[in-house]
């Protein structure tokens, strides 16, 4: 599985699957370090979501963070989660 930019590829070479997203799991959201674990889950499991729509690629890959609102959870630590989204591609030479 490739990831880059869209200037990374030719666009002649690549077919456009659509835009796909994932999430990791909930995770403590005090620890500073559980955001880069939150980042990693995010993308393998983005990862995964390509490979069910047969993508040979993922251009563009960006972050966000969620929260989970203390009203919903109010006897425990905060808690976040990361969710990865990027434009699955078929590549033509692959």
């Amino acid at each position: 599985m490739r990831i880059g930019n869209s200037s990374d590829i030719d666009k002649n070479q690549a077919t456009p699957l659509g835009r796909i997203s994932a999430v990791s799991d909930w995770l403590g959201g005090g620890d500073p370090g559980m955001s880069d674990v939150a980042r990693l889950r995010a993308l393998h499991q983005l990862m995964r979501a390509a490979e069910d729509c047969d993508a040979d690629a993922l251009l563009d890959v960006d972050y966000s963070e969620e929260f989970l609102p203390r009203t919903e959870n109010p006897a425990s630590l905060p808690l976040k989660r990361v969710r990865a989204a990027a434009v699955a591609v078929k590549l033509k030479s692959a």
